[in-house]
């Protein structure tokens, strides 16, 4: 069976809580949570929710918590230069790009910041699949520099935290073009 080429895009989901270790991790995790009590008091204004789970089921509003704590790290963000942390092409030479981000926050208490988990989700750019090879998908790159009729390609593994979140044969894009 011959695999049919296609658009996808790819999403990666970084957990951070207590325990992060590297420096971007540490500050996302110290800000977003100031940034979490800050902004969770106009949604508790009776003190009654001590954790993010109970804001959401006192207030649905609260949920806009994880639109607003985001801009906390939006300059961390920006700083990356739109390449994911830790995810790399095949040989690890170089991060694989995105171009919009959010925050999500998992869980959060008032009174206890080992309990604050937040999750960075990346969204790359479309990439055209060629092919999966193994636990690897064959990709062009998105910033093509060779020649015409010639594809700048590279390999990324399949890993936990990393998935398809859009896929379009390429047929089915030529027809609506």
């Amino acid at each position: 069976m011959k695999m049919q080429s296609a658009q996808i895009t790819l999403s990666y989901r970084q957990l951070i809580d207590a325990n992060a270790t590297g420096d971007l991790e540490k500050k996302i995790f110290e800000d977003s949570y100031v940034e979490f009590l800050m902004q969770a008091q106009a949604y508790n204004t009776d003190k009654q929710c001590k954790t993010f789970s109970e804001l959401k089921a006192h207030n649905p509003k609260s949920n806009s918590l994880h639109y607003k704590v985001g801009f906390a790290i939006g300059l961390y963000i920006r700083e990356l230069g739109n390449r994911i942390p830790g995810v790399t092409d095949s040989p690890g030479s170089k991060e694989l790009p995105f171009e919009l981000y959010h925050l999500e926050l998992i869980e959060s208490h008032i009174e206890d910041r080992q309990q604050h988990r937040v999750a960075v989700i990346y969204v790359t750019p479309p990439f055209t699949l060629l092919n999966i090879i193994g636990d690897r998908l064959l990709l062009v790159s998105p910033e093509q520099t060779g020649q015409p009729d010639t594809y700048d390609t590279f390999m990324v593994s399949l890993q936990p935290q990393l998935s398809i979140t859009s896929y379009k044969p390429l047929e089915q894009l030529q027809e609506v073009q």
